[in-house]
């Protein structure tokens, strides 16, 4: 009977397959470690913190004008005044002669 021999070679090639799994596990886990390292510089989280800190600054400062002159009283009164102040320079009232 060649049934055992049939289950001998796909048992060998199932530990064969698992071995060289196992192996390139580990070399990725190896290599994608080195990756963070060597990305993980001083230099480079200096510049990713500085880079998000001023995206994040940048979304609030606008959040909060936006806020000022759309929902905000004294915003809403500069920009009227301001809008009236270049209307009145742009089309001045007729005088009387």
């Amino acid at each position: 009977m060649s049934v055992p021999i049939i289950r001998l070679e796909v048992q060998s090639m199932k530990y064969t397959i698992q071995t060289a799994l196992m192996e390139h596990a580990a070399q990725m886990d190896t290599s994608i470690q080195q990756a963070v390292e060597a990305y993980c510089t001083e230099e480079n989280i200096d510049a990713v913190v500085m880079k998000e800190a001023r995206e994040a600054l940048d979304m609030c400062v606008k959040e909060e004008v936006r806020n000022f002159f759309g929902y905000g009283s004294a915003g809403r009164k500069a920009v009227r005044e301001a809008v009236h102040h270049w209307l009145d320079e742009m089309y001045p009232a007729p005088t009387e002669n």
